[in-house]
C-alpha cells in the first residue's frame, strides 16, 4: 500500500465519487486527495482520477442501499460546504458508513454495545460531517427567505454572498418558485451563477458579472418619495445590537447605497 498515494480529480461531486470508486477497485487507501486547480507540488505517486458518469452513479446509489437513502443527501450537500480537509473527511465519512451502516447518519444507537458502534474517534468525525450538513442547511434556509431579486427588463437577478457552495439548492428552489421567469443568481464568493431559462436550469462558473444601471420610472419614483420622507420623518435612537442581530456585518457590503 502506498502511504504518500494522493489523488487528483476535476472537483466536481462526480469526480470525488469516482475517487472513491478507484480506491476501492485497486484497494488503496489514498492520504490525500486534490483538486486539479490550485493543487500543490505533488510526488511521483500522484494519480490523476478522471471522472466517469457509470462509476459515479454506481458510488451514489450504494450510499443508499449500504447507509442509507439520508446518506445521498448528507455526503452530497457536505461536499458543498467549505469543511477543513473536505475530501479526505467525507472519503473516510463513507468507508465507515460502509462498516457501520445507519450509525453514520443517527446517533439513536450509539449508546448500544457492539462492533457496529463508533468509537469516539469515528463519533467526531461524523458528528463533524453532519454539523456541516446542518450549517450548509441552515444558510439555505435563511437565503431562501431573505433573498431579493432585481428585475433587468425581463430577468430577475440577485447577488449573495455565502459561505458554502449553495446554488444547487437555490437553483432547485427558485426554479419551482419562478418557473416560467428568467432568473440568475450570482454567488460573489464561489464566483459562479445559477441560471434559469425556459429551456431548463443550469449551474455553471462566472468570474464576474457587470450588470447595467437600473433606470425605470418606478425607481425613480420610489426615491422621490423616500427623499421626501426622510425630511419629514423623526429620526429614532439608533440601536445597533438589533442591526446587528436582524443582519450580520459581513452582509452590509450587499446594501445598495441610496
Amino acid at each position: 500500500m502506498e502511504t504518500d498515494l494522493e489523488y487528483i480529480y476535476d472537483g466536481t461531486f462526480e469526480g470525488f465519487l469516482c475517487c472513491i470508486y478507484q480506491s476501492f477497485v485497486r484497494r488503496e487507501v489514498p492520504k490525500h486527495i486534490y483538486v486539479e486547480e490550485g493543487l500543490p507540488l505533488l510526488g511521483e505517486t500522484a494519480t490523476w482520477i478522471s471522472t466517469n458518469w457509470d462509476q459515479a452513479q454506481s458510488v451514489y446509489k450504494s450510499l443508499s442501499q449500504k447507509i442509507g437513502m439520508e446518506a445521498q443527501d448528507i455526503v452530497k450537500e457536505a461536499f458543498l460546504t467549505h469543511m477543513i480537509n473536505k475530501e479526505m473527511c467525507l472519503y473516510r465519512y463513507i468507508c465507515l458508513g460502509y462498516r457501520l451502516g445507519r450509525h453514520v447518519i443517527t446517533q439513536e444507537d450509539w449508546s448500544t454495545s457492539g462492533p457496529a458502534v463508533p468509537d469516539l474517534y469515528q463519533r467526531q468525525l461524523i458528528l463533524d460531517v453532519l454539523q456541516a450538513v446542518g450549517n450548509y442547511r441552515a444558510e439555505v434556509k435563511n437565503i431562501e427567505g431573505g433573498m431579493r431579486f432585481r428585475n433587468y427588463t425581463d430577468v430577475l437577478i440577485s447577488c449573495i454572498t455565502p459561505r458554502n457552495r449553495v446554488l444547487p439548492s437555490l437553483a432547485d428552489f427558485f426554479e419551482r418558485r419562478f418557473r416560467n421567469s428568467n432568473f440568475l443568481v450570482y454567488d460573489k464568493t464561489h464566483q459562479m451563477a445559477a441560471v434559469h431559462r425556459e429551456e431548463g436550469t443550469m449551474v455553471t462558473l462566472m468570474k464576474n458579472m457587470d450588470l447595467p444601471i437600473l433606470y425605470d420610472e418606478r425607481n425613480v419614483y420610489e426615491k422621490l418619495w423616500r427623499s421626501w420622507y426622510d425630511h419629514l420623518h423623526i429620526e429614532g435612537p439608533v440601536n445597533p445590537k438589533y442591526a446587528m442581530n436582524e443582519m450580520r456585518s459581513r452582509l452590509w457590503c450587499e446594501i445598495v447605497p441610496e
